[in-house]
């Protein structure tokens, strides 16, 4: 699954990606590693307003979700959606009907390769352009106590192809990655069923994904992890004779 991510460029790159705003009051700046579950804000295209970059919170919280207690419960669990059951989930299963699907930018990911009781994380980026996009559904909860409707979403993911199915070898999963027809198909078009689970389900190429080993500060308590160093490359004698993790 993706629970770590980065969008290292500056605002005017993200507005002029997507031709996009930032709200005035963003004051965005390069993220190098955000971790899920500090359930950050993220800048969100979405199908209803793509003249907008709009600052949404990771992990989805369901309409019907009673509580504010059960909706901080929930959303630890709707950080990320497999895209081939999201019609199917109740979780998900009402986003997905109404068409409330996003556009969330990235310019890479992370995942971890595990050999025996070791773990290793690799950074995963895109090397064929520099801003990237993963599909996802929003949503908006009505907090009961204050009446305020709260955005979040969910990242999709979907079978590995081969270079992420060598580096993340115990899911075999990884974000539902857009080329850049299906980005415009996913955020445009109106996709039946049957359309939209079969343009997630179509990988995006490992030729063109550049991958390489990190250091293991990305999951320090001691040290921060949002910085430029996190995206270092480190070579691990244990991988130097494995390959296919590297491209």
């Amino acid at each position: 699954m993706c629970f770590h991510k980065s969008l290292n460029v500056k605002a005017s790159e993200l507005e002029g990606r997507y031709e996009a705003a930032l709200p005035p009051s963003a004051n965005f700046q390069p993220i190098y590693h955000a971790n899920a579950y500090n359930f950050p804000a993220w800048p969100i295209v979405t199908r209803q307003e793509p003249g907008k970059l709009q600052l949404i919170h990771w992990g989805l919280i369901p309409r019907w979700t009673r509580s504010q207690d059960s909706a901080e419960e929930i959303r630890t669990k709707t950080i990320n959606a497999r895209s081939e059951t999201i019609y199917e989930k109740p979780s998900f299963r009402s986003a997905a009907q109404s068409g409330k699907r996003c556009l969330i930018p990235v310019t890479g990911f992370f995942e971890w390769y595990t050999a025996g009781s070791k773990k290793f994380p690799f950074y995963i980026s895109p090397s064929d352009q520099k801003i990237t996009s993963i599909a996802g559904l929003w949503d908006e909860w009505p907090d009961p106590d204050t009446g305020e409707l709260i955005p979040t979403y969910t990242l999709l993911t979907t079978e590995a192809n081969p270079l992420l199915a060598a580096i993340h070898n115990t899911k075999k999963r990884m974000p539902c990655v857009l080329t850049p027809d299906a980005e415009q198909a996913w955020l445009h078009d109106d996709l039946n069923e049957t359309d939209a689970l079969a343009l997630l389900a179509q990988q995006y190429p490992a030729s063109k994904m550049h991958s390489y080993s990190i250091s293991k500060r990305i999951t320090s308590r001691t040290e921060p992890s949002d910085v430029p160093d996190v995206l270092t490359r480190v070579d691990y004698p244990e991988l130097n004779n494995n390959t296919q993790l590297f491209s």
